[in-house]
């Protein structure tokens, strides 16, 4: 199985990039063969050469961030049928928040994806404008990416 993640991290520390490292690992862990790319940088990949596509944004007014709302156009008028995806983003916990993987999800299965397993939400904080993962984050997100790899096998 060949899993094709994206990922943006808007943050200056790059909270949603070590989320895709972690959810990464965990796949690795189970088996799965894996390249990874931050959002900019994906053109570099055919993604029709991949079983699966995970894509991961921060929620940004209650949306996936722009880049990855531009990289998602950019895959329309392509189908993917046939193919698995999933979908995870980072947020603050709150009932106002929003929540990004319900729209990249969507998006997903309007391109034929079909999806592999329910999305991962992971929490951050902010303390003075820093953001941070909440405890407990990455082991979620690593947890996870084996448990998607594992899906897919």
């Amino acid at each position: 199985m060949k899993a094709l993640v994206v990922y943006d991290t808007v943050s200056a520390a790059k909270v949603t990039g070590k989320v895709a490292e972690a959810v990464v690992a965990g796949m690795k862990e189970n088996g799965a063969s894996v390249d990874s790319y931050y959002v900019g940088d994906a053109s570099k990949a055919n993604i029709k050469e991949y079983d699966c596509l995970v894509i991961g944004a921060p929620t940004m007014a209650w949306r996936p961030s722009a880049r990855m709302k531009e990289f998602m156009a950019g895959l329309k008028g392509s189908s993917f049928a046939g193919k698995s995806a999933a979908s995870f983003d980072t947020q603050m916990k709150s009932a106002i928040s929003g929540n990004a993987t319900k729209h990249m999800d969507k998006g997903l299965t309007e391109l034929g994806f079909k999806i592999a397993s329910p999305a991962l939400i992971a929490y951050v904080e902010s303390e003075n404008k820093v953001y941070k993962l909440k405890d407990g984050e990455m082991e979620k997100a690593k947890a996870w990416g084996k448990d998607l790899a594992k899906k897919l096998s």
